[in-house]
C-alpha cells in the first residue's frame, strides 16, 4: 500500500420503520431508497432532496454520494462536498468520514490537511469503523500525523470491537427477517466505485507492539552537567507525496518535526530547486505546515529545520507541474452566495437573495460544453455562506483554476459602506458593530490576488459599487491601483452605486439586477448572428434591461480595472 489514503465510505440503505403518519421526510427517504436499490437513480435523487429539506441525514449524505459519483444527477465534487459537509454538521460519521477525503484530495473543497485529519479523528470518536482503521493506518504509517505504532495499536483495536458490533447487529436483524436491504462498501477514489457485502470485509490485522510501546522508559535525574547531548532536529514531509501533481503558484506541505524539546525555536527552512525562498516571500510556517512558492514548471521542493543544536537533514519531493495543453477547452468555476437570513436586526431579512444565488447557479451549471470542458459551481446559501465559508470558497478557486479556466464570483445580499467609504460583503452571522465578522474589500482584493485566471465578479447589494469605483475616497482608489498592478484578468459588474434596492417583486421572481443576469445567460441577450455572449453584450445588457426593470431608478456599474479585453463567456447552444 502507497503512502496515499484510501478512504472508503460505507452507504447504509436500511429501510425506515413505520413512520408517523406526516412523517414526510422519512416518506421521501424510504421512497429514495427503494429506488436506488432498483437502478433509478435519478428518481432517487428527487425523493432524496424532498427528504433532505426536512433534514434527513441520511438523505444529505445520499445526496453527496450521488454527486461526487455522478449517479443520477451530473457529477459535481462541490455539490457533493456541500451535502457531506451538511450531514456531517449533523455529527453523521459517515458523512464525516467522506467529507475528509474530499479535504484531503481536494475534491470539491480546498486541499486543507488539517481539516481532514479533524474530520477524520471526529468520525473514528462518533464509532465509524473505516475511519477508526484508517487512522491507524495514518499512525502506523506517519500519514497527516506524527508516527505512532501505540495510537495505531489502540485505533486498530476500536475498529475491530466496532465490526464485532455490527456483524452482531446485522446477524440480528437478519435474525428478525425484516427484509433489511444489504449494506455496502464503497470505495472513493478515482477509479470506479465497486459494491461489495460488508460481510467480505477483512478484520484489520493485529500489530504486534514493539517494546517502547509497551514499557516506558523510567524517568532518569541527571546530575548538573551530565545531561545528555542534545541531538540536531529531524525533518519529514507527510504530505503531499513525492511526484505530485500541481498548477498553483503555491504548494502547501505538511511535515512533522522533532526538535528534541526546541520546537518552538526552531525554523523550517523552504528550498525551491536548491534556491532559499527570497525574504519577504509569503512561505510561512504554522501548525506544521509550510506554504511554498513555486515556479511555472516541475521543480523540487527541499526543506530543513535549523535550530541552535543544528540542521536536520534536507528532505525532498519533485513535484511535476501540469499544464494545460494549447487548444485544450477551458472550465468554467463559479462560487455563487447567497445571504438572505442574517439573524440580526440590524440586517433585514432579504427573502430573494438565496434564491438569487440558486437561480444563477442553476444557469451556469447548463455551460457545460459552451464551450467548457467543465463547469463546477459552489453554491453558499444562508448559514452555509459565513466568512470563513466564503474565504473556503476563494480558495477553492486558487487551487483548482489554471491561466485558461474562467472563474465567476456572485453575492446576492446586504452590502454595507463604512464611514471610511470601505466596502463590505456581510456574510451569514455578520453585524455592521462587528465588522471582523464581514468580507471586505481588502479580504476580497488578498484572495481575488491568487486565483489564476480570468475572474468576473456579479454584485447584487447595497452599495456594491463602492467595492470598485475609483472616485469615492482614496481607499477605494487605492483598491483600484492595487487591482491594476497585481490582478491581471478581473471584471465587475455591481447592482449598483448607492443604497438603491431591487425591489422585491413576486412578479420579478428576483431582484432587478440579478433577474437581468440570468436572464442573459439563459439566452435574453442574443442578437441575431450572435455566437456567443460577450462580456461587452452581457455590461450593455444589464445596463439597459435593470433600468427597465427598475424604471430608471437603478443603474448598475462596469469597472474593468486592467482594461482588459473583451471576450466571450460562453458559446450558444445551436
Amino acid at each position: 500500500m502507497t503512502n496515499r489514503i484510501i478512504i472508503t465510505t460505507i452507504i447504509a440503505f436500511l429501510s425506515v420503520s413505520a413512520f408517523a403518519q406526516g412523517d414526510m421526510g422519512k416518506e421521501y427517504l424510504q421512497k429514495a431508497n427503494a429506488h436506488y436499490s432498483e437502478g433509478h437513480y435519478d428518481v432517487a435523487v428527487g425523493y432524496y432532496l424532498k427528504a433532505a429539506e426536512f433534514d434527513e441525514v441520511e438523505a444529505m449524505f445520499n445526496l453527496g454520494y450521488a454527486f461526487y459519483n455522478g449517479e443520477g444527477i451530473v457529477q459535481s465534487f462541490p455539490s457533493a462536498a456541500m451535502w457531506f459537509k451538511r450531514a456531517a454538521n449533523l455529527q453523521y460519521p459517515k458523512a464525516e468520514y467522506n467529507l475528509a477525503f474530499c479535504y484531503m484530495n481536494g475534491k470539491g473543497v480546498p486541499c486543507d490537511y488539517e481539516k481532514a485529519l479533524n474530520l477524520l479523528t471526529t468520525s473514528a470518536n462518533h464509532g465509524f469503523s473505516q475511519a477508526q482503521l484508517t487512522l491507524a493506518e495514518c499512525y502506523e504509517r506517519g500519514i497527516l500525523v506524527e508516527q505512532n505504532m501505540e495510537e495505531s495499536l489502540r485505533w486498530k483495536r476500536m475498529a475491530e470491537a466496532s465490526l464485532q458490533a455490527q456483524a452482531e447487529e446485522k446477524a440480528a436483524a437478519e435474525a428478525d427477517a425484516t427484509g433489511n436491504p444489504p449494506t455496502f462498501d464503497v470505495t472513493l477514489n478515482d477509479d470506479l466505485h465497486e459494491r461489495q457485502d460488508i460481510a467480505e470485509q477483512t478484520k484489520p490485522t493485529e500489530v504486534t507492539p514493539t517494546k517502547a510501546t509497551q514499557e516506558r522508559e523510567p524517568l532518569i535525574v541527571y546530575a548538573p552537567g551530565m545531561e545528555p547531548k542534545r541531538k540536531p532536529p529531524v525533518l519529514k514531509i507527510l504530505y503531499p507525496k513525492d511526484q505530485s501533481f500541481f498548477h498553483t503558484d503555491q504548494v502547501k506541505i505538511k511535515y512533522q518535526l522533532l526538535a528534541d524539546g526546541l520546537e518552538d525555536s526552531t525554523r523550517v527552512i523552504a528550498m525551491v530547486d536548491a534556491v532559499r525562498n527570497a525574504d519577504g516571500s509569503r512561505t510561512v510556517r504554522q501548525a506544521n505546515t509550510v506554504e511554498v512558492d513555486v515556479p511555472n514548471r516541475d521543480c523540487t521542493v527541499t526543506l530543513y529545520a535549523q535550530n541552535s543544536v543544528g540542521n536536520s537533514e534536507p528532505v525532498s519531493i519533485r513535484l511535476i507541474r501540469e499544464n494545460v495543453a494549447q487548444g485544450d477547452l477551458p472550465r468554467l468555476f463559479c462560487v455563487a452566495i447567497g445571504v438572505g437570513d442574517y439573524h440580526d436586526d440590524k440586517l433585514p431579512p432579504l427573502k430573494l437573495s438565496t434564491k438569487d444565488a440558486h437561480d444563477f447557479a442553476e444557469a451556469v451549471a447548463k455551460k457545460r460544453g459552451l464551450p467548457f470542458s467543465d463547469v463546477q459551481v459552489k453554491l453558499l446559501t444562508d448559514k452555509e455562506a459565513t466568512r470563513s465559508d466564503i474565504f473556503e470558497a476563494m480558495e477553492w478557486l486558487q487551487q483548482e483554476t489554471t491561466p485558461n479556466d474562467i472563474c465567476l464570483f456572485f453575492y446576492a445580499g446586504h452590502g454595507y459602506r463604512d464611514e471610511k467609504d470601505r466596502f463590505y460583503f456581510m456574510p451569514y452571522g455578520s453585524t455592521t458593530d462587528k465588522l471582523y465578522n464581514c468580507f471586505s474589500a481588502a479580504d476580497f482584493k488578498n484572495m481575488a490576488d491568487d486565483i489564476n485566471c480570468k475572474l468576473i465578479v456579479f454584485t447584487d447589494a447595497c452599495y456594491s459599487a463602492a467595492l470598485f469605483e475609483g472616485n469615492r475616497s482614496a481607499a477605494t482608489t487605492h483598491f483600484i491601483e492595487q487591482l491594476r498592478r497585481t490582478k491581471n484578468g478581473m471584471l465587475l459588474y455591481a447592482s449598483s452605486a448607492s443604497d438603491t434596492k431591487s425591489k422585491e417583486d413576486p412578479s420579478w421572481g428576483n431582484g432587478a439586477f440579478t433577474k437581468a443576469l440570468v436572464a442573459a445567460f439563459n439566452g435574453g441577450a442574443r442578437q441575431q448572428f450572435d455566437e456567443g455572449l460577450s462580456t461587452q453584450q452581457l455590461e450593455l445588457y444589464l445596463y439597459k434591461e435593470v433600468r427597465r426593470l427598475t424604471n430608471f431608478k437603478q443603474t448598475p456599474i462596469f469597472i474593468n480595472p486592467n482594461g482588459m479585453e473583451h471576450f466571450n463567456l460562453f458559446t450558444y447552444d445551436e
